[in-house]
């Protein structure tokens, strides 16, 4: 058995292999009329180490990772990145489909190649194929050209590695070094109770997961999902209710993969194509992550009920901008009361919102966040419900506990009659309760300095009103003034 240095050239060298069913010291190529089966799966590892080497000045290294990871997925269903410089796939089970490891091999220089060079990089790197994923990353970054098919001949492939390519700290290749071991099967030769004594239970198990005794689970690799379906009407439409099909079509592909992947959705952007005049863009915002077919497409079409169509449509394209976990919502049994969730109300009025967006807009629906300022015209802030507001925007901490604060404030101060001593808002008033002071800072643009109170007229009416202590630029005289009314 011999193991050869990757050559650094472009041309295609096949891998050695090595057999337990011929003779000791046979090593030939595996042709691609190879057809035996295989119980167990083959482990194909890569090492570039131009990667590190080399880094992206632009810091887009796991940008470079990821589409490498990307184009493997091309040959195997399971990709691990091995970050920095390395990558792991399964092709066990593409053999037949592919017609033999030569013919991976070229696909994997054909899709490799380009990349490295667009990225001027050296367009070689090392490569090996085992039964376990830890022995393949081995012979990998030992920079062999080995294949080995059984599991049974592990242990000699392995036995001549060097002990310092192992990724072992520097302190524990000094220990094997002045220990006189530097292959492994130094190792091998000894008792394993002694290696794991002497050297640690964390080096023994990395021995053991390369001869498969111990499991080595390796986490695949799992892209950002993207979703983008077109439909392609057999005639002009016209009439949006002959959308509706189409619609329903192009859902059908969107929950099916939603279901296949375990996502929900919170955006949907759906564009219809005018022949000769551009497109039409509608857009659905979800407070709440769903998959539900009948919920989106009560949306859908919901939105374009109210979008006028400015030509008919040849075409439609359904388009997913933003997934999310799904997460599914507990039962209870029937007639046990279950435990309230902290936002049960506001997820019972969610569906309903989204409908009022979808008919009235995204920006339609409003809703109010507090601000940690004490002046009452900072302290409220209207945004699109559903808009992810800033972290500094917390509940107010400067308002004393027993200060009551009106849900409606009245946009502009309304000034309050007066007659023999008295405030009139409809009828006279009565005071509840206050005085609350109020002022700006200094360096506040608008000065305030106010004294507020709740009161109440005869109608029932409670009323948050203030008495304007100085006359300022937005109040010329000073007065009693309506600010708000409690509900």
């Amino acid at each position: 058995m011999n193991s050869k240095p990757f050559q650094s050239s472009l041309a295609l060298h096949p891998l050695r292999a090595v057999r337990t069913d011929k003779p000791r010291g046979s090593v030939r190529s595996l042709t691609p009329s190879t057809k035996a089966r295989r119980p167990t799966p083959l482990w194909y590892a890569l090492w570039l180490p131009q990667l590190s080497q080399q880094p992206a000045i632009d810091g887009s290294q796991q940008v470079r990772l990821e589409q490498i990871a990307a184009s493997l997925g091309s040959l195997s269903a399971t990709v691990s990145i091995e970050a920095p410089d390395s990558f792991l796939f399964e092709v066990g089970s593409t053999l037949r489909y592919f017609g033999g490891i030569e013919k991976i091999r070229t696909r994997l220089h054909a899709l490799l190649e380009p990349l490295l060079h667009s990225w001027t990089l050296p367009r070689h790197f090392h490569e090996a194929v085992s039964p376990t994923p830890a022995a393949s990353l081995l012979l990998a970054r030992a920079a062999c050209n080995l294949l080995v098919y059984r599991k049974d001949n592990l242990r000699a492939a392995l036995g001549r590695l060097p002990l310092h390519t192992l990724s072992l700290p520097e302190r524990k290749k000094r220990q094997f070094h002045n220990s006189g071991l530097y292959i492994l099967r130094d190792i091998w030769r000894l008792p394993s109770h002694a290696v794991a004594q002497r050297f640690g239970h964390a080096f023994t198990k990395q021995l053991e997961q390369s001869l498969g005794h111990v499991a080595n689970p390796v986490q695949a690799y799992h892209g950002a999902p993207t979703f983008c379906s077109d439909l392609e009407c057999t005639y002009a439409i016209e009439n949006k209710q002959a959308l509706l099909p189409g619609v329903e079509t192009l859902l059908e592909r969107l929950c099916l993969f939603l279901h296949k992947r375990e996502l929900a959705t919170m955006h949907l952007h759906m564009a219809l194509v005018h022949e000769q005049q551009g497109r039409t863009e509608v857009e659905i915002m979800l407070r709440q992550p769903s998959r539900s077919y009948g919920h989106l497409q009560l949306l859908l079409e919901t939105r374009l009920n109210a979008v006028a169509l400015p030509a008919p449509v040849i075409a439609m394209q359904l388009r997913v901008t933003q997934f999310a976990p799904f997460s599914s919502h507990n039962a209870t049994l029937s007639g046990v009361p279950g435990p309230q969730e902290p936002n049960a109300d506001l997820n019972d009025l969610l569906p309903l919102l989204e409908q009022l967006q979808a008919r009235l807009g995204n920006r339609a629906v409003r809703s109010i966040h507090c601000q940690d300022e004490h002046c009452p015209e900072q302290a409220g802030l209207d945004r699109p419900f559903g808009e992810r507001m800033p972290k500094v925007i917390v509940a107010p901490s400067g308002a004393h506990e027993d200060a009551e604060r009106p849900c409606w404030l009245l946009a502009k101060p309304i000034p309050l009659r007066q007659e023999a001593g008295r405030l009139f808002y409809y009828s006279s008033l009565r005071l509840l309760s206050g005085p609350e002071r109020i002022e700006t800072h200094w360096w506040s643009p608008q000065e305030i300095q106010r004294d507020y109170y709740v009161a109440r007229n005869r109608q029932g009416m409670r009323l948050w009103i203030f008495h304007e202590r100085q006359a300022s630029s937005q109040h010329q005289a000073r007065g009693w003034f309506l600010h708000g009314i409690f509900a």
